[in-house]
């Protein structure tokens, strides 16, 4: 007999834009501040390439776990800290603002431009926290560290690719041809250095000295 288990997901997003558009087709919800479920709400939380984007990491993952049930599963997703991370475009709006727009409405539109980095209603440049100022690229030292001390124990750290930054640079000036997706598949499987892939269990409530 198949035993069929019922499974609901549902997404935040500080990004109002993404919400009202929801390409996931999640029950999505926007969200500031503090994350409006009860506690102990949720077998497992995903945070894929969410933490970099967070200026009070912190505060975010405290509320992690406090909405995860005790021993549940966080599934967290950031940019590794390896030989590329300088060519991180995310990051030219905060060292190069200049010729960041300047590629940026070339590439877009100034309009565009305009409403995600200069003017946007959540806060954001791009899809940074405006108080963070950096697309953060972690080690799994640094990874863990900060799971630590919020309540995690970090079970798995795991990673793929080298030349992911080079790839999407390429992407960016529209010459991503040059890499096909054989190539992309190969580095992803032969490498761990671009990305960082991590399981971590709550050990328990912060308030009991976790």
């Amino acid at each position: 007999m198949t035993v069929r288990k019922y499974v609901e997901f549902v997404g935040v997003d500080i990004n109002r834009t993404i919400v009202s558009e929801n390409p996931y087709g999640l029950s999505l919800i926007h969200v500031e501040g503090s994350l409006p479920f009860p506690d102990e709400s949720f077998d497992c939380v995903t945070a894929l390439d969410v933490l970099e984007h967070i200026y009070d990491q912190d505060f975010a993952l405290k509320e992690i776990n406090r909405v995860l049930k005790n021993h549940g599963v966080l599934i967290a997703t950031v940019p590794r800290k390896h030989i590329f991370s300088f060519l991180d475009l995310k990051n030219l709006s905060f060292v190069f603002p200049r010729l960041s727009r300047r590629l940026l409405c070339l590439v877009y539109s100034r309009e565009k431009y305009k409403a995600w980095y200069v003017t946007h209603p959540d806060g954001l440049v791009g899809d940074i926290e405006k108080e963070k100022s950096w697309h953060e690229h972690f080690t799994p030292a640094s990874l863990r560290e900060l799971l630590g001390r919020n309540g995690f124990r970090v079970d798995r750290c795991d990673g793929s690719g080298l030349f992911l930054r080079v790839f999407l640079l390429f992407d960016f000036l529209k010459i991503g041809f040059v890499f096909p997706e054989s190539t992309r598949f190969r580095d992803c499987r032969k490498f761990e250095q671009a990305n960082l892939f991590c399981t971590a269990v709550k050990t328990g409530s912060l308030e009991d000295g976790f």
